[in-house]
């Protein structure tokens, strides 16, 4: 009964996905998170293009959070609260998972990032990101025993076993137990990338607060509130982009409230990213090296910040080292993005191809969102030429997919199908090729 009435607080818990905003934020006053955290168990459906289909691939999953691919039809799945690798194989869920470790479990902590790879002797490498409990899953609500640390782990996959961890990186994990970021990614250069928010600071410029938060008289940062990159072995990469000494050089970016999800563009290598906003103002950003993202000072485009604000002394750039830019889009009514994904494949007709797709925990909507020929821009007409969604209505056109149950994650797989994870309903689907854009079972 326990297990039961935890899990009940918690999914609602994780329906405010990143906010205090039910507390604290103005704009939240009429916010009605249960009827916005879809948990319908119909099928999804695409929206405009009949051609594509969904289909479910799994279901019966805990909390799911993020998936990684160990090849077709091969899927590791991790689940929120237990602490769990699951592994799915055509459809099938193991008997066992992989690995069951203790992870807190409050409000975002959780078991949040995978991420997978093949080393040159041919073993296969898990890494691992979570909110690591010190004895057992949820003792942060049960006991309010505090986390051990955001911890990224490296593991081996050996006989359907993780074994061998190897602690590469050991980040805050307090105050929290929002923003503790972790959808972990390889990227092209072969380093691990690794988001990290500002683990729910006080935001007052007092004692904890960083320069990596944008406060000018902070301390030197913590590792939070960032992008981090380090080499699969947990060694930094280089001299530093923003400085030499531990952790600034760590920081691939800073200035980041809470972000779910970051994809490399398949044409340019550039970094793109989701970031929360305080009940307002999500984002959507180029993050190139050294940005700047704004937050504790500026979240949304820097010219709806207060009168009096100064660009240039308001913000932290590390001796000119880091470069703040407004996003590239923003929600001014917040909708939760989470995943961001570029579809490299010609699977769901040419069209798509290299675009991006961004899911929202919210609404369990998919974006969809077409690029310029720099892949500098995001092609917005309309109403949102000015990159601004001011209403719903205005994102009417850009809607791709929808009923899908609040996404946490989206991934390309080896078959070039675009797969959605659905924390609401404890499910994994596939968008396919269709017949007059009907779902399917499967």
């Amino acid at each position: 009964m326990l297990r039961i009435i935890l899990l009940s607080i918690l999914v609602l818990s994780f329906i405010s996905i990143d906010y205090n905003y039910l507390s604290s934020s103005p704009a939240s006053a009429s916010y009605e998170p249960v009827l916005s955290y879809s948990t319908d168990d119909g099928m999804p459906s695409i929206i405009g293009d009949p051609a594509l289909q969904v289909e479910e691939v799994v279901r019966g999953l805990d909390l799911p959070t993020t998936m990684a691919f160990l090849g077709p039809d091969d899927i590791l799945v991790l689940e929120k609260d237990k602490g769990t690798v699951q592994r799915i194989v055509n459809g099938k869920m193991l008997p066992e998972p992989l690995l069951d470790v203790n992870v807190a479990t409050s409000v975002e902590r959780c078991m949040c990032g995978i991420a997978v790879s093949q080393s040159n002797t041919g073993s296969t490498y898990v890494f691992l990101y979570y909110t690591e409990a010190e004895l057992t899953d949820s003792e942060d609500i049960i006991e309010a025993k505090a986390p051990l640390g955001n911890r990224l782990y490296r593991y081996e996959l050996v006989n359907n076993k993780l074994i061998n961890p190897v602690l590469l990186l050991d980040l805050p994990a307090i105050p929290g137990p929002r923003h503790n970021g972790g959808a972990i990614m390889i990227g092209p250069d072969n380093n691990l990338y690794v988001p990290i928010g500002d683990v729910d600071g006080s935001h007052t410029g007092g004692p904890g607060e960083t320069k990596a938060q944008n406060y000018v008289d902070g301390a030197e940062p913590d590792g939070r509130s960032g992008l981090l990159r380090i080499t699969q072995d947990g060694q930094p990469v280089g001299i530093g982009i923003l400085g030499n000494t531990y952790p600034l050089y760590l920081y691939y970016a800073y200035g980041i409230r809470n972000s779910f999800g970051f994809d490399f563009d398949p044409i340019t290598g550039n970094i793109w990213d989701t970031e929360n906003g305080p009940g307002n103002s999500d984002e959507i950003n180029l993050v190139e090296p050294g940005f700047n993202s704004g937050w504790q000072e500026i979240q949304g485009m820097a010219s709806n910040t207060d009168d009096g604000f100064n660009l240039e002394e308001n913000i932290v750039d590390f001796e000119g080292k880091g470069k703040y830019s407004d996003p590239e889009f923003a929600w001014v009514n917040t909708v939760g993005p989470t995943a961001l994904t570029f579809l490299n494949s010609d699977k769901l007709g040419m069209q798509y191809v290299n675009d991006m797709f961004v899911g929202d925990v919210h609404n369990g909507w998919i974006y969809h969102f077409d690029l310029n020929e720099y892949r500098t821009d995001l092609i917005l007409e309309g109403p949102l030429a000015d990159k601004i969604a001011n209403t719903p209505e205005e994102m009417q056109e850009t809607i791709f997919g929808e009923g899908f149950g609040g996404i946490t994650d989206l991934e390309v797989g080896p078959d070039g199908y675009l797969y959605i994870v659905s924390i609401g309903q404890g499910a994994i689907y596939r968008i396919v090729p269709g017949v007059n854009g009907g779902s399917s079972a499967g």
